[in-house]
């Protein structure tokens, strides 16, 4: 997957997912080719969204008008 396919997949831009990938939370993979383009692996990406997804859950899980009443 090149980085514009990870940056559509994951909708964040293609500097976001540079910095996924020099901070190890995407896993760059050899490329095939000498053309030098990046090849990140389509399992880190998936593992990223799923691990963003599950946060995204959890935050929305723990919001409740309970904990902070609307003020009439």
């Amino acid at each position: 997957m090149t980085i514009e396919e990870a940056a559509k997949f994951l909708f964040v831009s293609r500097p976001h997912i540079r910095h996924l990938l020099e901070r190890g939370e995407l896993v760059e993979v050899t490329p095939e080719n000498s053309s030098g383009q990046v090849d990140i692996d389509v399992i880190s990406v998936q593992a990223y969204l799923t691990k963003r997804e599950a946060a995204r859950r959890a935050y929305f899980d723990s919001q409740t008008e309970d904990n902070d009443p609307l003020g009439l």
